[in-house]
């Protein structure tokens, strides 16, 4: 049976007492799982459906440990909560037991060999719809018992995903980190993707890559010589929002080129800045990679960019996250698969 400790009270000036009671962890912590899923949930009524118990069960379960921490967790506000202080510290607290759970588990997956387990993956929309399952199909065939979860996100919402620890392993083009360890795949090209009927092309034929002349790989891009950014800087632009790294290269050349884009679509992913450039929208950046693993139209001509440098794409995952036997094979089938 836990042992409960002693309660201080302590006094400050024209506040009220506030009592806090300190006791056996075991007994604040017991339903952390119940407290941490309302706080994701945001109400009594979601939680309880996710966690398969009745709202009443829920709310006595929340009540006992606001009881045995002695204080409040949540403000209620109509049929939603949010935390109070307390309840934030208390959910830092429950994010680090969660954490040291996860490892445990995959540990004993690892002592089982790769005959259990999962692996939760993170890339664009491009990379979610076009490289993993290239990946993914030769990995379960060599691992069927492994389970894989795919998460869909643009750049930076990738990087924050896996320092939360919410996916393992990232496929994407993000800078090197002291925080990641990085496995260097492809260097991808970037090009100015241009709608095939454009006038402007009519100029420019020496300069042109066809999307088949890079899927085909019968042509060596690097042999086709750069065109300034400057030639377009009256077009419309489709650019990807802030936080992504096609948008701050783009920057880098409107500013290398005093260039005020016409600002046409801002967008989230690759992808829908390559459709709106085959539907004729406009100009988009885009990258050879692109190309190697989708399958796409032909109304676009592209063009190689002079000032721009090949980007890196990488798998990446988190430096001090355990990283499981299912993990590190996965790494080597990636790679093999891309090379």
């Amino acid at each position: 049976m836990a042992t409960r400790g002693y309660t201080i009270v302590k006094y400050f000036k024209n506040v009220n007492i506030i009592k806090i009671n300190y006791m056996d962890v075991s007994l604040m912590f017991r339903n952390f799982k119940y407290v941490h899923t309302l706080y994701k949930e945001g109400s009594f009524t979601k939680a309880a459906a996710k966690l398969f118990i009745s709202q009443p069960s829920l709310s006595t379960a929340i009540k006992k440990t606001e009881k045995d921490v002695g204080a409040p967790l949540f403000e209620r506000k109509g049929n939603g909560v949010r935390l109070t202080e307390v309840g934030k510290a208390y959910i830092i607290a429950a994010e680090k037991i969660i954490c040291a759970e996860n490892q445990f588990k995959r540990e004993v997956t690892d002592i089982q060999g790769l005959d259990a387990g999962q692996i939760i993956l993170g890339g664009s929309s491009f990379i979610s719809s076009c490289v993993f399952p290239k990946i993914i199909n030769k990995f379960t065939a060599l691992h069927p018992k492994i389970k894989i979860s795919l998460v869909e996100a643009n750049s930076c919402d990738l990087l924050d995903l896996m320092d939360k620890e919410q996916v393992d392993i990232v496929i994407d083009n993000n800078e090197p980190s002291d925080k990641h360890v990085n496995f260097p795949l492809l260097k991808e090209e970037v090009l100015l993707c241009v709608p095939k009927e454009h006038p402007i092309n009519n100029e420019l034929r020496e300069y042109q890559i066809t999307p088949e002349q890079i899927s085909d790989r019968k042509k060596n891009i690097e042999t086709v010589k750069p065109i300034s950014l400057k030639i377009f800087e009256k077009e419309k632009f489709i650019l990807l929002k802030p936080g992504n790294d096609m948008y701050n290269r783009a920057m880098e050349l409107f500013e290398k080129y005093r260039i005020k884009p016409n600002l046409a679509f801002s967008v989230d992913q690759l992808n829908a800045s390559y459709a709106l450039s085959d539907s004729n929208a406009g100009v988009s950046f885009v990258t050879d990679t692109f190309f190697k693993y989708g399958s796409f139209g032909n109304n676009v001509v592209l063009y190689r960019l002079e000032g721009q440098q090949p980007r890196t794409l990488c798998c990446s995952h988190l430096r001090n996250k355990y990283c499981s036997k299912a993990m590190t094979e996965f790494i080597r089938v990636t790679k093999e698969v891309v090379k």
